[in-house]
């Protein structure tokens, strides 16, 4: 833990004033597959290698985000892109094994996967803790709502630091972000913590409380008014960049530095909204 933490400042704490759409959107704009022997496309490696290295550069040296849009996936059927998502993500990460790839509405009630507006977070993941990067390609959007919102944690720190120093210091402690199984203990880290000289942001208020709970160590009130000061700033919408995914975007976030939610939508049940998600180490 440092003692006096210092501004993070540079491209990841940035807020929607000081981004470009350019910074964030990227665009595709060559070919990606072409039409093999057979009825399934085959993929151009050599152009998404050049697209990974893109949007690698936002999501490590830029804001933490990009918007890749266009991707040639209408009408595909889901084993080609699951096996899209895997190729591409193999190419900036480790893809993580998960039960959760195609997401459509309505299919569960896990949070997360309803219609209710989705507060700001980071992702858990599983074992061996949260993942580096999330990815949400969009296959069929929401008739309303649902817009994605994002802002940079590097951002709110860099508030809190000039804001409410007294309180900055309660969230470079451990917190429990378990939901309350024995294994779930074992997900113990600080809100911020510094490694490799790089600030790593994790938070869920709504797990934090929960797994603070069943681990029987209810929240101190130093604690409290932290996480308060914290959802104080996510609630400023002047931190907040918002914009609908379209069919074939792909949103790639870097998930110690962003913290993402959503609006609450309306879809039509015949057709609902449906997302592939990846995680990568």
């Amino acid at each position: 833990m440092r003692t006096n933490p210092t501004p993070v400042g540079g491209p990841t704490a940035w807020t929607p004033s000081t981004l470009r759409e350019q910074d964030w959107l990227l665009p595709i704009d060559q070919p990606l597959t072409a039409m093999a022997t057979g009825p399934q496309p085959e993929f151009h490696i050599p152009a998404l290698t050049l697209l990974a290295e893109r949007a690698k550069a936002a999501l490590e040296a830029g804001p933490g985000l990009v918007v890749i849009r266009g991707w040639p996936i209408m009408d595909w059927p889901e084993e080609q892109i699951d096996l899209l998502c895997y190729t591409f993500g193999s190419l900036l990460g480790t893809p993580r094994a998960q039960k959760a790839g195609l997401v459509t509405t309505g299919e569960n009630s896990r949070r997360g996967m309803d219609d209710q507006g989705l507060a700001f977070h980071t992702d858990r993941g599983g074992p061996p803790g949260p993942p580096h990067l999330l990815g949400l390609l969009c296959l069929r959007a929401a008739v309303h709502g649902g817009e994605s919102l994002l802002v940079s944690g590097h951002a709110v720190h860099d508030r809190l630091l000039k804001e409410r120093p007294d309180l900055l210091a309660e969230l470079y402690e451990d917190f429990h972000f378990g939901a309350g199984t024995v294994s779930d203990f074992d997900r113990v880290y600080p809100v911020f913590e510094w490694r490799a000289g790089r600030l790593r942001v994790q938070y869920n208020r709504h797990w934090i409380e929960r797994a603070q709970e069943a681990a029987g160590k209810p929240l101190t009130s130093c604690a409290v008014a932290a996480l308060d000061a914290f959802d104080e700033i996510l609630a400023d919408g002047d931190m907040v960049l918002r914009f609908p995914l379209r069919p074939c975007d792909l949103l790639l976030v870097n998930n110690d530095v962003v913290l993402h939610g959503r609006t609450a939508f309306t879809e039509d049940p015949r057709a609902r909204r449906r997302l592939a998600r990846i995680w990568l180490d």
